[in-house]
């Protein structure tokens, strides 16, 4: 298996872990790369490629098991520019804290903050990605949505990184998932985002793309169906026989 950020956290968390953990679906026969049923395995449509900017997927201890974790998505597309940490309320990883404070980055919080937010604790916020020499670095807080919230509440430590907010716009012509809050979007969609506010559309079609053929097979991996193949894998299909020559 080549080297991918987010196996190697679940690797760390699986050697310490001390009570096994039981997704639905346990007694399936599951591809050991993809997590979803050997029938419904999306690896022949994983795709590669590189970015200017970088992602660190800060993951709740929990969602580092789940089989419907999509912070993993964006290690695949990205494995040389993604980063994964278990969040830790008093004591971050001493790398992750090296890699925030790296001069040579600008790291931002992706976490909708509203105004009550920054009346009780004051952030810089970014509307766009500035153009310079340092690495935009977009920290995604993974978890479920009150795993998020709690998490960054409780991380003084994040407290002096400025947020990033997504433009409206391009949040709502983002359509891969419906969702009754616009700002609730998976930790893979809210990465497309990124990469399309940072001009890689190519890099956020391909995650989208992804996205969408992964949500495909784990309905079939529940429904216990064969999924079609859709537009979405002709072109993943394209983009990796293009990247073999």
């Amino acid at each position: 298996m080549s080297h991918n950020p987010f196996f190697a956290l679940y690797e760390q968390r699986l050697a310490i872990a001390t009570r096994e953990f039981n997704a639905r679906g346990k007694s399936l026969i599951r591809c050991p790369r993809c997590w979803l049923a050997e029938n419904t395995c999306i690896c022949a449509w994983r795709p590669c490629s590189t970015s200017n900017i970088e992602f660190v997927l800060l993951m709740h201890s929990d969602e580092i098991f789940k089989p419907t974790n999509t912070g993993r998505l964006i290690a695949d597309l990205l494995p040389q520019q993604t980063h994964a940490y278990c969040w830790h309320r008093k004591s971050p990883s001493p790398d992750l804290l090296q890699l925030l404070n790296d001069p040579n980055r600008r790291c931002l919080l992706l976490f909708p903050v509203n105004d009550h937010d920054l009346a009780e604790r004051p952030r810089e916020v970014y509307h766009h990605l500035p153009s310079d020499d340092k690495i935009n670095t977009l920290v995604l807080l993974d978890g479920t949505w009150k795993q998020s919230a709690r998490m960054f509440h409780l991380s003084r430590w994040l407290d002096k990184h400025a947020s990033l907010t997504l433009p409206e716009g391009l949040v709502k012509s983002y359509s891969v998932r419906k969702s009754d809050r616009a700002e609730r979007l998976s930790t893979a969609e809210a990465a497309g985002l990124c990469l399309a506010l940072a001009k890689e559309q190519h890099n956020a079609d391909l995650l989208t793309d992804y996205f969408d053929v992964f949500n495909q097979h784990y309905l079939a991996t529940r429904g216990c169906y064969t999924p079609m193949q859709s537009e979405a894998h002709i072109r993943l299909s394209e983009h990796i026989a293009k990247q073999a020559y």
